[in-house]
């Protein structure tokens, strides 16, 4: 992809973003809250246990790669997986970030008693505000998937329907669960794509 296009692609997900923001985050959330989505068992699959797996799988591949790396026997495929796994690593620090600078109410209320829009008809962003309460923006999940789907994309391009499929699951279901706004969603896939198409042009491997 050229840096033109990639530019021109940014702003247009960009203006998504803020669009969704003020048009339909909220219509969307109200919608699904009346229709009971969370009664679908599926969407909560989609939405927590497809990136919690890969999560597993990323953990262990560390320790492999550690033993790899004393046995001085690593290739091809070891290097691909690393960058795959650095990719979501990087992807979940610079969500961090971004939650703490943006500090937006949730659409739902969840254990740690947030404010919410569902519960308490709150909206908006709290600038500089860090806490669970106020960590809606961007989607981590969403970020968690994009880093690894277009990073195996670009890697494994034979499997892209696999890939284009897991990340299409996972934010259904987090939009579906109203665990997070569309918005949301859009800047988690927006900065996670990102993450992961940086990661395999640069080769982050070490």
């Amino acid at each position: 992809m050229k840096n033109s296009h990639l530019i021109l692609f940014i702003l247009f997900i960009s203006s998504l973003i803020v669009i969704s923001y003020f048009f339909f985050d909220r219509q969307v959330v109200w919608f699904l809250v009346k229709h009971h989505s969370r009664d679908l068992g599926l969407l909560k699959i989609f939405a927590n246990s497809i990136t919690y797996v890969i999560s597993i799988f990323v953990f262990i591949f560390y320790f492999y790669f550690l033993v790899k790396i004393i046995r001085k026997s690593i290739n091809s495929l070891d290097k691909s997986f690393l960058i795959v796994s650095n990719a979501i690593i990087i992807g979940q620090f610079l969500k961090e970030v971004l939650k703490t600078i943006f500090g937006r109410y949730w659409a739902a209320t969840f254990t740690c008693n947030n404010p919410s829009l569902i519960s308490n008809h709150v909206y908006g962003f709290n600038w500089f505000k860090s806490g669970s309460a106020f960590a809606s923006f961007p989607s981590g999940h969403a970020t968690f998937i994009f880093s690894f789907s277009v990073s195996m994309f670009l890697i494994f391009p034979k499997l892209r329907w696999l890939w284009i499929l897991l990340a299409i699951l996972v934010t259904v279901g987090q939009i579906g669960m109203y665990y997070h706004y569309v918005s949301d969603v859009l800047a988690g896939a927006l900065l996670g794509g990102l993450v992961g198409l940086f990661a395999v042009k640069y080769k982050i491997n070490s």
